[in-house]
């Protein structure tokens, strides 16, 4: 008897260990495979959200050219007056003329006046300054030919003009409304550059004059 019911009681505990073995294999197999679901689902999202990140976040903060500087405000004075108060040399806003400059090239024998073509950075033009004792007849040639190719393009709000104010230490200044480059040789594609980023960018962007005849 007594063989009898240790038998029964080891079948009994044999029945009990099966029964817990194949509760384990299904129930806590199936909830075991959804947590690694789950934490797979997460890291591919957190790999969707990196490569989003990247691509459009990186290029949101990318540098413009070119440096910002501060802006002197957009105050009119009477053509032929001289300006005054600017912060940076050749200036990119302040005290201007009524009237604003034609757009294009212009020559040591008639130089552009920074007081007058400031207005025309206030309109979303670009001026490129350049010393003649600094930079060589090829280059000036080279910057010359551009502008004339330029003005004609929808991008027309373009001049270059020798500099004859205070030395800014360098032989190319190129000017926006509150953005200044200098170049110590000429690079145009870099001039392309500067201005993809800046034409327009102004508070009157509208304003004239128009394409030169």
């Amino acid at each position: 008897m007594a063989k009898r019911r240790t038998s029964g009681i080891q079948r009994r505990a044999r029945a009990s260990d099966e029964a817990m073995t194949r509760r384990l294999g299904s129930g806590g197999g199936s909830a075991l495979d959804m947590r690694v679901v789950a934490l797979l689902g997460i890291l591919a999202v957190g790999a969707v959200v990196l490569v989003v990140v990247l691509m459009f976040g990186a290029g949101g903060a990318q540098a413009q050219v070119g440096s910002r500087q501060v802006d002197d405000g957009g105050g009119h004075i009477a053509d032929g007056q001289t300006g005054s108060g600017y912060s940076s040399n050749p200036p990119t806003s302040g005290q201007h003329w009524t009237t604003p400059a034609e757009w294009g090239v212009y020559t040591g024998a008639n130089p552009a006046v920074p007081y007058q073509v400031i207005h025309n950075l206030e309109h979303g033009g670009i001026v490129i300054w350049y010393q003649a004792d600094k930079l060589d007849e090829a280059s000036v040639k080279s910057l010359d030919d551009w502008v004339r190719q330029q003005v004609q393009t929808p991008q027309f709000k373009v001049i270059v003009s020798p500099w004859t104010g205070t030395d800014f230490g360098h032989p190319i200044a190129v000017t926006a409304w509150n953005w200044l480059l200098y170049q110590d040789k000429l690079d145009l594609d870099q001039v392309r550059a500067f201005v993809e980023d800046h034409y327009q960018d102004a508070p009157e962007p509208n304003g004239g004059p128009g394409p030169p005849g």
